[in-house]
């Protein structure tokens, strides 16, 4: 496990040196392939069992209990983590808030493989920036 940690320390190391398009760029990719491993698949899941938004959150809830998901306009809802879900900060192995960047773009492509629509997600709070929690704001596109 020492290996890993030196090595995602140092992956860290060098995204911190890059500029931010550049960041984006790993980060979104990164993102992707986190959404890949597990999360899209029970996104669409969740949408497929549900009738409208409203029961594609409350399927959601029951898929990831350490989130909560609101409701704040037709096109816009809030997502808040009680702990954070990544595995690379549970497991130890990233501390750095950059890794929250990738939870973003983790999410705008859970909701986009679900919904069909683009999905501009922003971060506002983490708990690896010193937040009790994890929030984003989840903005939903036209179909």
């Amino acid at each position: 496990m020492d290996f890993m940690k030196y090595w995602f320390a140092g992956l860290i190391k060098g995204l911190e040196r890059l500029d931010e398009p550049a960041q984006e760029a790993v980060l979104r990719t990164c993102g992707e392939a986190c959404a890949d491993s597990y999360s899209a698949e029970m996104f669409q899941l969740a949408r497929a069992q549900s009738d409208d938004l409203e029961g594609f959150l409350t399927a959601l809830t029951e898929r990831f209990p350490e989130a909560s998901y609101e409701l704040l306009a037709a096109d816009r809802l809030r997502v808040h983590y009680r702990f954070c879900a990544c595995d690379l900060v549970t497991m130890g192995l990233v501390t750095s808030p950059l890794i929250c960047r990738c939870s973003r773009h983790n999410l705008r492509e859970d909701f986009e493989r679900a919904l069909h629509v683009p999905v501009e997600v922003t971060l506002e709070a983490s708990i690896l920036q010193g937040a009790p929690h994890c929030s984003f704001l989840v903005r939903l596109g036209e179909v």
